[in-house]
């Protein structure tokens, strides 16, 4: 057993020094190529930006000068050649159902729920001046979750629109099927038989664009840019990634060693974060005021969620920091309140504090009075950041961002009111 360890643990290593020359190599051609370098990282790219860079693209009347061309490649991709006869599109965001637009109210035994729902792109094709024929695309691109009901609602509605020739489209990462809860497997598997359905993922959409021959140099680019993007970003393919797994495939101990790694990532990953919260206890034991108030160090969720997080507070409010995506992405660093009144004491204690320290306010929906993204390698914690949790040095970098939060609310307990919240 000791041998087969020590043997997995050679191999481990011989792959970190193949990672390690192809990170030199690589580097060395930046200088001349920029192949990280992404426009991309400066756009809004939140579901809703996502949505309008695609809504731009189907746009014939959009200012990148290739027409019909993108659309037509679309509509001949997702097989809807009978689309093709229109005389005109119009295209939405965000375009309000014909329900909702009629303030429509749905009863339930247990409460009144208003119904507020939105085709993330909404595409209707004309014939004069008659709809010929409707399109939604419901973006799940950066992981938001189905309501109920969602995608039955929307098929009801781009029924209503014209009866048979409407298309519903699912934009989710990789090929997942809507949930349950938004549309039942019977009545998704019926639009789909009746062809008036569709998965399409990211890997489908950079197939399509690959296949669209577009003529400008600079919307070529643009598009290059923006599969990139997708690959990257929303798929996780970085080129080190894809470099690495060409070198485990074609290396049978490598991939051996690799692949019985792979066995213990959920145990290892649990192990590193309850050694990474431990360490975050030993530096906030000096905090008495907090302690005596129930602050306690802990996490929320699981490693693998969108949604986990680290945190030190209580069931009302405390400092944490939480990942806008799966795989301990998009991490990001503040300040929770569980109480409108407490929200708005906490907003006024640290306004000076966020005006001087570029930090974000945000709504009572959020949860957040205030936030701030983490920077630089600390963005996504891959194996770089979570290899710090050991010496300690993660622990350091956290704590030291909480630190002057966790001062300010232990110095100024009592004007953060409602402590004791009468609603709580």
């Amino acid at each position: 057993m000791a041998n087969n360890i020590n043997q997995i643990v050679d191999s481990l290593i011989s792959i970190n020094q193949v990672i390690e020359n192809f990170r030199l190599q690589r580097e060395k051609n930046e200088l001349y190529d920029s192949n990280r370098f992404n426009p991309f990282q400066f756009l809004r790219t939140d579901e809703m930006g996502l949505s309008k860079i695609l809504a731009f693209l189907l746009d014939p009347t959009e200012t990148h000068g290739q027409g019909d061309l993108f659309l037509n490649s679309f509509l001949k991709f997702i097989g809807k050649h009978q689309f093709l006869a229109y005389q005109k599109v119009n295209i939405y965001c965000e375009k309000t159902t014909q329900e909702t637009a009629q303030e429509t109210v749905q009863e339930t035994a247990q409460e009144t729920i208003q119904e507020n729902r939105r085709h993330d792109i909404f595409i209707e094709g004309l014939l004069g001046n008659k709809i010929a024929w409707v399109i939604s695309i419901e973006n799940k691109l950066q992981g938001a979750v189905d309501r109920p009901n969602q995608m039955h609602d929307y098929a009801k509605d781009l029924k209503n629109y014209v009866s048979e020739s409407y298309f519903l489209i699912y934009l989710p990462i990789f090929s997942n099927n809507p949930p349950e809860k938004s549309i039942s497997e019977k009545d998704w598997a019926k639009l789909i038989s009746d062809k008036k359905a569709m998965v399409l993922s990211v890997s489908m959409l950079i197939q399509w664009l690959d296949n669209t021959i577009i003529i400008a140099p600079a919307v070529k680019q643009f598009c290059n840019d923006f599969k990139k993007f997708l690959s990257e970003d929303i798929m996780g393919n970085t080129q080190n990634s894809n470099e690495l797994i060409e070198y485990l495939i074609n290396n049978d101990k490598a991939l051996f060693s690799a692949l019985t790694v792979l066995e213990t990532k959920e145990t290892l990953y649990e192990k590193l974060m309850a050694m990474l919260v431990e360490q975050l206890k030993i530096r906030f034991n000096r905090y008495t005021k907090l302690i005596n108030i129930n602050f306690e160090c802990g996490e929320d969720e699981s490693f693998n969620k969108k949604g986990y997080g680290l945190y030190i507070g209580n069931d009302d409010f405390g400092v944490c920091i939480y990942f806008n995506k799966k795989g301990l992405g998009d991490a990001y660093y503040g300040i929770y309140a569980n109480h409108d009144n407490l929200f708005n004491n906490i907003l006024n204690v640290f306004s000076e504090f966020i005006k001087e320290n570029d930090f974000y306010d945000s709504d009572k929906d959020d949860n957040m009075p205030l936030w701030k993204w983490l920077e630089d390698e600390y963005e996504v914690w891959d194996a770089a950041v979570l290899s710090k949790i050991p010496s300690g040095e993660l622990a350091n970098y956290i704590f030291e961002l909480w630190k002057p939060l966790l001062e300010i609310i232990s110095n100024n307990l009592d004007k953060i009111k409602e402590l004791k919240m009468e609603n709580s």
